[in-house]
């Protein structure tokens, strides 16, 4: 087994040898290390491309791109999960895993970025256009940064930081949200109720 595979140590046994592409591809046909992995991120996808279609108000949005935003935020962290833990054990060796691995986070930057954004966008609605265009321009700053941050990492917690500043982003904009200058008002009270 190459040392670019053997990153968990509580993994003793199962390891699929390293294949070609087809190989990898028939591996989904019996069990091994990775078929959790490559069940609960395929699965999804399936799910996701089933259904996401007739669930999104395509029409009633004010930017018409934000369905659209919100389907690729949904669909890709499975797609290059999916497709990293199919492939990992490739015989072309740990350039091919270092790809795989680097698609796999920019599967989880377009979800952090593209769903972030329609936070973002809603988040703003109720400022003046100035300042809503301006948050929106430091948000996809923060994004592109973050695209190479995750890519580029050294490490896992090199790549978990480097999402940190759309995240701090993002939660300041829900703060704003509960003010009046966000669209909140002081007075207003939530009901709960049970069904």
């Amino acid at each position: 087994m190459p040392k670019h595979l053997q990153f968990n140590p509580f993994v003793y046994t199962g390891y699929r040898p390293q294949m070609n592409s087809w190989e990898c591809i028939m591996s989904l046909t019996y069990f091994h290390n990775e078929t959790l992995n490559i069940l609960t991120h395929g699965l999804p996808l399936l799910y996701a491309i089933w259904k996401l279609p007739g669930l999104l108000p395509w029409d009633e949005m004010p930017l018409p791109i934000l369905p659209y935003f919100h389907a690729a935020a949904t669909v890709c962290p499975w797609l290059g999960s999916s497709i990293y833990h199919l492939f990992m054990n490739h015989y072309s060796g740990v350039k091919t895993y270092e790809r795989l691995l680097q698609w796999d986070v920019a599967g989880v930057w377009v979800t952090q970025s593209c769903g972030g954004f329609s936070s973002i966008f809603v988040g703003t609605m109720c400022l003046s256009w100035p300042l809503r265009y301006l948050l929106l321009l430091i948000y996809i700053s923060f994004a592109a940064k973050a695209l190479h941050a995750a890519v580029y990492a050294a490490g896992p917690w090199e790549r978990r930081i480097s999402f940190a500043a759309m995240f701090i982003m993002r939660l300041f904009i829900l703060c704003l949200r509960y003010t009046p200058y966000g669209g909140g008002h002081p007075e207003t009270r939530v009901y709960l109720q049970e069904i």
